[in-house]
């Protein structure tokens, strides 16, 4: 009986531990903004890619309790498919949050960026940022949800949290695509391989965005089946 009720009832919901996943990918997302003002202050940042290794360690860590977790149990709210699908996702933003600190130690720009080139980048990355904080929310509400056993009150937040973050998304392509221009109009003073290294990072910005947008996204799709 005690095992049965093990496998109906795992000790750890995968549903709290995939919003702890989120939480630690949340943390290391914090770094970004810091890493690339100390970056143009030419200041180390090998203390916060350290940081962030351990808080990738720690992702890695509840990721396999999920799985491990969700192959236990005889009763879902949500295929399993879906899941794991949020957990690739949160799992590729941490991963990219890493390659773009990693990033920034590879290279020193020859010159001075230009005041608005500058900007953008930074309102690129605070884009970034605030893409894995609706992340987080999102996945906080899926939570809130099922222990609700699915308030009215609750999915209407949801579908609140979702419209913000098809907005932010519109906004991060506009700011994407201005950076990009303004990189490559600048591909006759720049040093070539200063052009590539900030392409690169405006990428993984990017990127970071992405993948925190599709855990929303996903999650909207989950709850309105």
């Amino acid at each position: 009986m005690t095992r049965f009720v093990g496998k109906m009832f795992p000790k750890q919901s995968p549903l709290k531990l995939l919003y702890e996943h989120a939480i630690v990918t949340h943390n290391a997302a914090q770094f970004i903004i810091p890493a690339l003002n100390s970056y143009f202050d030419n200041q180390s940042i090998d203390q916060m890619c350290t940081q962030v290794d351990i808080l990738e360690d720690k992702a890695d860590e509840l990721k396999v309790m999920i799985r491990e977790s969700y192959s236990k149990l005889k009763f879902v709210y949500f295929d399993r498919v879906d899941i794991l699908t949020i957990l690739h996702e949160e799992d590729a933003v941490i991963d990219a949050v890493d390659d773009f600190l990693k990033s920034l130690t590879l290279n020193k720009l020859e010159k001075p960026l230009t005041k608005d080139l500058k900007d953008l980048l930074f309102e690129l990355a605070q884009n970034s940022f605030d893409s894995v904080h609706m992340m987080t929310m999102a996945v906080e509400d899926l939570l809130t949800l099922v222990e609700s056993s699915f308030s009215p009150s609750i999915a209407s937040e949801e579908d609140k949290l979702t419209a913000k973050v098809e907005t932010d998304e519109s906004r991060t392509d506009r700011v994407s695509l201005q950076l990009g221009k303004k990189i490559y109009s600048m591909k006759n003073s720049m040093h070539p391989v200063d052009l590539y290294f900030l392409e690169k990072l405006a990428g993984l910005l990017t990127r970071i965005a992405d993948h925190a947008e599709n855990v929303a996204e996903r999650i909207r799709m989950i709850t309105h089946t």
